[in-house]
């Protein structure tokens, strides 16, 4: 008889272990990459959305005698064009209620343009609402004079911000969400191809940090004017943006709607530190802006929120001669 040799051999149990070891570090390497991928493939559709903005806003100025869009006017009760757009009426219960029911906001003015309003939903902000999903309470109230904002849906959507500073100047709120809107010429915009007009924001406006909370601020012009730019969180761009919201100053706190953070639309309880971690959570501390010459890019947090050179588009406060 001939007898047959089983020549196959099993893994021993440190051969298992080792292999089992090699995957956990490999899967541990390369699912942040995974992540940070996708991550960058939300961010570039999110840069997309601003170019299609960018694009609308140009088709605008030349349809409104070379003039901006304001960030939002009092068009008069339950005038709100996302009402028809979303057949429902202004209730509490509903996805526009309040004081949102009697105003039209930017995207409404530039949605004829794009005629898509998914644009105005960024992929990497899980809370944004547009068409077809259901309002947030800006504030936590219908009537909050003290962050800007009241009811269901204010604003639009909350996935991009607008210069309102400089770009969509307010006048003095002497009643709660009463101030009158200014435009701004095309023509009257000093630096068009640095200036910030949309940015990734939790709330339909954003500023930077003017009065210096998160202790980034440079290029401020300095009280009464001069040659040289200040970093003191009493300067004339903090007073200007103040002057627009009084008796409420809320324009001052707008840097923290930037990026994931939620000033607005928390009640105004969001505080620096707490807005700058969430700021930068939006696209992995960049953020992406559309410029008011149309472009876009992406920019890193802090230089976006601290740099004034970047938002004052018009000098109305004061010069800025070092931003030239």
């Amino acid at each position: 008889m001939t007898r047959v040799r089983n020549n196959q051999s099993a893994f021993t149990l440190i051969e298992l272990l080792v292999v089992i070891a090699i995957i956990a570090i490999l899967a541990a390497i390369l699912f942040p990459v995974f992540a940070q991928a996708r991550e960058k493939a939300r961010q570039a559709s999110c840069l997309s959305n601003l170019n299609q903005m960018g694009l609308a806003s140009n088709m605008y100025i030349q349809d409104y005698d070379e003039t901006f869009y304001p960030h939002r006017w009092n068009s008069g009760p339950n005038s709100n064009p996302l009402l028809q757009q979303l057949n429902v009426t202004c209730s509490d219960s509903g996805p526009i209620s309040g004081v949102a029911c009697n105003k039209t906001f930017w995207i409404s003015l530039l949605q004829p343009y794009v005629k898509n309003y998914q644009i105005w939903q960024c992929p990497s902000n899980p809370n944004g609402w547009v068409e077809g999903r259901a309002g947030t309470m800006c504030g936590g109230a219908d009537n909050a004079p003290s962050i800007g904002c009241g009811g269901n849906g204010y604003g639009g959507q909350n996935s991009y911000g607008h210069n309102d500073v400089w770009m969509s100047p307010a006048a003095n709120f002497a009643t709660p969400f009463g101030g009158a809107v200014a435009t701004v010429a095309d023509a009257a915009v000093i630096r068009p191809s640095g200036t910030v007009m949309i940015v990734d924001s939790t709330y339909y406006g954003a500023a930077p940090d003017l009065c210096n909370e998160s202790g980034h601020m440079i290029n401020a012009a300095p009280v009464g004017g001069g040659t040289a730019p200040t970093n003191s969180a009493s300067n004339a761009d903090c007073a200007y943006a103040q002057s627009q919201a009084a008796p409420a100053s809320f324009y001052d706190n707008y840097w923290m709607n930037i990026g994931n953070s939620n000033w607005s639309y928390s009640g105004g309880t969001v505080q620096p530190a707490q807005g700058i971690q969430l700021g930068q959570n939006r696209h992995s501390g960049v953020i992406n802006v559309q410029f008011v010459d149309g472009h876009t890019k992406a920019i890193p947090y802090f230089t976006l929120i601290g740099n004034i050179c970047l938002w004052d588009a018009t000098d109305a406060d004061a010069a800025h001669p070092w931003c030239n």
